[in-house]
């Protein structure tokens, strides 16, 4: 008689055994992986620092989590986060994970963690089985390439094609960024950007982020960049895990909106992704914008749960609300 599944040990895994799970993890997304947590801790000058968990099973099986630490009201609190900047977190594992190993993590990150805050993976096939209460519930929108480029391209609206065939006829080259350089060159566009945007904008990242992403030269890290008359009009950063590609931030030169750069930079990452075998091309969540949604929609793309899981100590719940009360 076999005895009963359980968690048989809990320790800090070595940055190569971070590395390894990440790389071969089906469902892994480049938010899970150590690069990403640490770009994060060395940005915000150690304000956010990795603390994964490595999980063994009785059964031999493994399940990392990839977590980061960040202090909160001046040390008061400290809440684990499952991805850094509000990105996809949960475990990832090189083993096929049954129900019974979910239950287990899931009992554990609950118990374990008075502050977290957890971004549903949608690429995770085990969390459907799972029951996970979310806070807040939210939708991902993804592509999906497994049937390659020309089966995706197919499903997109005929007013994203145009957008496409308008952006070629104008003689915009899109190409990867290679130089410190050229990723200058998109910081301005950025900042032209956050000037169109004013109090709408949700970031205003510095130039020294750029920089550091840069200096990584990390092939997993892609800046795609739109030229239009030898000049950098609009720019989309990709980044890539084994079978995902995500595009996390992108901006483009107001008087260049209309020319369908921001449709077309899409395209050709998207047709880069199929050569090289990528299964998902993901748009990210629309932060509840109506409109934002069907935008992406039109690309053809699959709406997936990427809801959100925060639990708080009561202190952290009336500091919260405090702090939030003072800020309007």
């Amino acid at each position: 008689m076999s005895s009963k599944l359980s968690i048989e040990d809990i320790y800090t895994p070595t940055d190569n055994e971070w590395d390894l799970i990440w790389k071969d993890c089906n469902y892994a997304t480049y938010f899970h992986s150590r690069e990403w947590a640490q770009i994060w801790s060395v940005y915000l000058k150690g304000k956010s620092n990795p603390c994964p968990k490595l999980i063994l099973f009785s059964d031999g099986k493994k399940a990392l989590l990839p977590l980061s630490i960040q202090s909160g009201f001046k040390g008061l609190t400290k809440t684990h986060i499952s991805s850094p900047e509000g990105t996809y977190g949960g475990w990832i594992s090189e083993d096929k994970l049954e129900i019974a190993q979910g239950k287990l993590i899931v009992d554990h990150l609950y118990k374990e963690y008075p502050n977290l805050l957890w971004f549903i993976n949608p690429y995770d096939p085990l969390i459907s089985k799972l029951d996970i209460k979310p806070v807040v519930e939210d939708k991902t929108y993804a592509i999906d390439l497994s049937a390659g480029f020309d089966d995706a391209y197919n499903k997109w609206k005929p007013s994203k094609k145009n957008r496409v065939r308008r952006a070629t006829k104008l003689g915009i080259i899109c190409r990867k960024a290679n130089s410190l350089e050229d990723w200058m060159a998109y910081y301005r566009v950025y900042k032209d950007s956050l000037s169109r945007w004013g109090n709408k904008a949700t970031t205003n990242y510095k130039e020294e982020l750029l920089t550091q992403l840069f200096n990584r030269h990390s092939p997993n890290i892609k800046l795609w960049l739109a030229e239009y008359e030898n000049k950098v009009i609009s720019g989309s950063l990709f980044l890539y895990a084994k079978n995902h590609i995500v595009s996390w931030h992108a901006s483009s030169l107001k008087k260049y909106l209309t020319t369908g750069v921001a449709i077309f930079l899409k395209y050709n990452a998207m047709k880069d992704a199929c050569q090289d075998g990528y299964k998902w091309f993901d748009l990210n969540p629309c932060g509840g914008h109506e409109g934002v949604r069907e935008y992406k929609k039109e690309f053809g793309a699959s709406e997936l749960d990427a809801s959100v899981v925060c639990i708080q100590t009561p202190l952290k719940k009336i500091l919260t609300k405090t702090y939030n009360t003072l800020k309007k």
